[in-house]
């Protein structure tokens, strides 16, 4: 627009002097003026306006927002999902794990159950089959001068003397000196009287009282005289005493004078 308006100026200065002339192109030239200052505004409209449409068009670089949100709730999806897998895998073994020992300590209980029920049997046969070899066996009768009771056979010493001597007369019999193991046996023995030698002593072990079996004299048997053995290191084996109205068991020295029962075992 500069560069238009000094070449009229330029114009103006060279036709000021020529009269009539000079006023047509002056005339002339605004016109020409007016049309392009015209044009230059209709120009700077039609930039604006394009701006404007450039401005409203969405930027390439930039992702709608809808989008993004849409990514990150699937990505939340399938870390869910992965989760839940990554969860049922572990727990999964141990399920298996659990019903595998379950059904192993099923099968041991009903193995070992079995196992139990066939050693009663076993017991309960070999039970029988002894009480069948035990009833044969006790048929047979007992020597002259002996009594029987159930598979024993008893017999009392005729001579006094000390539980070494008593025991060494009935073992070379075939026999020992009694063992009372039942109540039954108790009762049956009370038939001989007097007091008398019986089968046990704690001589190999001091204040231990055992059958000549090798079974131990409980110290609580009812038996006791004084409710328990009297003690001491010089009352070593065991004797029968009457006391008012029934036998007891009294701990003597073993060299005192009695008289000593004999038992003898049918089924040895």
């Amino acid at each position: 627009m500069a560069e238009v308006i000094y070449t009229t100026s330029k114009m103006a200065r060279n036709t000021q002097g020529d009269g009539e002339e000079g006023k047509a192109v002056i005339y002339d030239s605004i016109e020409g003026l007016g049309d392009q200052h015209q044009d230059y505004v209709g120009t700077e409209e039609s930039t604006n306006t394009l701006g404007t449409v450039r401005s409203q068009q969405p930027d390439p670089v930039s992702p709608p927002r809808c989008q993004i949100r849409a990514v990150v709730v699937l990505l939340v999806l399938l870390s869910v999902a992965l989760l839940a897998g990554l969860l049922r895998l572990a727990v999964q073994p141990k399920t298996v794990m659990e019903k595998t020992v379950c059904m192993d300590m099923d099968m041991t209980w009903s193995n070992s159950s079995k196992l139990l029920h066939d050693m009663e049997q076993l017991v309960q046969r070999l039970k029988n089959m002894t009480e069948q070899r035990d009833s044969l066996l006790c048929k047979q009768g007992c020597p002259n001068g002996w009594n029987k009771f159930g598979c024993e056979c008893y017999q009392l010493t005729r001579e006094w003397g000390s539980w070494n001597k008593h025991r060494e007369s009935c073992v070379s019999h075939g026999a020992d000196l009694v063992v009372v193991d039942s109540k039954e046996e108790l009762d049956f023995i009370s038939r001989y009287g007097g007091d008398i030698w019986l089968g046990a002593t704690d001589e190999a072990s001091e204040g231990l009282l055992r059958w000549v079996d090798g079974t131990v004299l409980s110290a609580d048997h009812p038996s006791w005289r004084k409710g328990k053995p009297d003690g001491g290191k010089d009352k070593n084996c065991l004797r029968r005493v009457w006391v008012q109205t029934n036998f007891k068991w009294a701990d003597e020295t073993c060299e005192a004078t009695k008289l000593g029962l004999c038992e003898y075992n049918l089924m040895k």
